[in-house]
């Protein structure tokens, strides 16, 4: 592979040596440390490669050995040169392409971060940039183990921080707490938790992992109330309370509860017909590259119709790759349209509210919940038209808080057992 890289940027040939005797040639070729490869028999002469700085040389003792040498095919940089001498700038804008592409390789384009659920990109790139840690920052700047360390430092909930450098990439992977971890006070103690309701609903099922729990199936509660406590009570042999043990309560808990849902369509809408020329929709299209707030356009969107509507597509160049460069092309699409005003029936109005009614029973099912009773209407009035009612749905209504910690009973002489 490296060979074939050499020959080709020094140039190479396709020859055909004939002649009385051509294998003179060949001895003669061998005997100066002449390199041939491809050798082949044609027709009593013989075709084969030699680099051009050595068909220089052979012209010492062609004439000698009675070859006659004729060039088949030219190989290689030196001919791809001369070939194009006359585009002065197409070499120019090659040679300034690569040298943008090169400087540009030499910063920061792009910030991943990994492995962050609690904490959003939006607040650890806020606290990296007040660190001086950005999007076009030199490469070299970057102190790998400095941003692990400050933002180890800042978030008290990273475990692990690694930060690495991969191209113009600047990667970093955080390991937050997983959920449930034990936690421990001051005093080193364990502190609990209790599950309480996220909303006045029913209790239809409660299931106890860990914990105590304070209600049962069938039990009305209301928002806040404690389901499951993380407090066990240690007693004596009397049943007299002696302490304390704190833990993370744990359930399944299902409730049964409404949801209020209200929806409004006009009766009068706005519609679009769009200009057809020929039976093909009229499209105005103009392509863009943009390299950061400079931007150089192809083409125009510009025309005569009052109304259009826009339609833009942009993509990164090598966005997938290492290399992220702030380098964005894509086309901006221009659509005329005419705006009218349509009225639609009442049989219209109840179709659309019906199917934005059933997409949201779609959504909360996607939530893990489950639909026992459905008491939404559609109501029509002269202007508009309305779906109100109640949906009654059973779902997981147990939300964590932390556990109100009580001073230890005092006991003298007792033993203790726990519940």
């Amino acid at each position: 592979m490296v060979l074939s890289i050499v020959r080709w940027v020094k140039g190479y040939l396709r020859i055909r040596a004939e002649g009385y005797s051509p294998e003179r040639f060949l001895n003669a070729c061998r005997y100066r440390g002449i390199d041939l490869w491809g050798l082949k028999s044609a027709g009593g002469a013989y075709e084969m490669y030699i680099s051009l700085e050595d068909f220089r040389k052979s012209g010492t003792f062609l004439r000698k050995t009675g070859t006659r040498v004729k060039v088949r095919r030219r190989h290689g940089l030196p001919f791809f040169l001369y070939r194009f001498r006359r585009r002065k700038l197409f070499f120019a804008g090659a040679f300034l392409g690569a040298s943008l592409l090169y400087i540009l390789s030499l910063f920061i384009w792009e910030i991943d971060i990994e492995g962050n659920r609690e904490r959003t990109d939006e607040a650890i790139l806020s606290f990296l940039h007040t660190e001086d840690i950005y999007c076009g920052m030199a490469s070299g700047d970057v102190d790998c183990s400095r941003i692990s360390e400050e933002l180890r430092r800042k978030f008290d909930d990273f475990v692990w921080v690694s930060a690495a450098v991969d191209g113009t990439k600047l990667i970093i992977r955080v390991k937050e707490n997983e959920v449930g971890t034990e936690e421990k006070n001051v005093s080193g103690e364990e502190r609990g938790t209790d599950l309480t309701a996220e909303r006045d609903c029913r209790i239809v099922s409660i299931v106890t992992r860990k914990g105590t729990p304070s209600v049962r199936a069938g039990a009305e509660v209301k928002k806040g109330q404690i389901l499951v406590s993380g407090r066990m009570d240690l007693t004596d042999d009397a049943g007299e309370v002696t302490g304390y043990r704190y833990t993370q309560a744990q359930a399944d808990i299902t409730g049964e509860y409404r949801i209020s849902y209200e929806d409004t369509q006009e009766r009068s809408v706005t519609v679009r017909d769009y200009v057809y020329d020929r039976g093909s929709q009229i499209r105005q299209k103009e392509y863009f590259l943009r390299i950061g707030a400079w931007t150089l356009t192809f083409g125009s969107v510009k025309n005569s119709y009052p109304d259009q509507e826009y339609h833009t597509e942009e993509k990164q160049l090598f966005h997938d790759s290492a290399f992220a460069f702030p380098v964005f092309y894509g086309v901006r699409e221009a659509v005329p349209c005419s705006l009218r005003k349509e009225t639609r029936s009442d049989g219209q109005l109840r179709e659309i509210l019906s199917a934005r009614f059933q997409r949201a029973c779609r959504d909360m099912e996607k939530k893990g919940l489950e639909i026992v009773e459905n008491d939404v209407k559609i109501y029509t009035e002269q202007n508009a038209a309305s779906a109100k009612g109640t949906v009654t749905v059973r779902g997981p209504v147990g939300t964590a808080s932390d556990s109100q910690i009580l001073p230890e009973p005092e006991a003298a002489g007792r033993t203790e057992r726990e519940d």
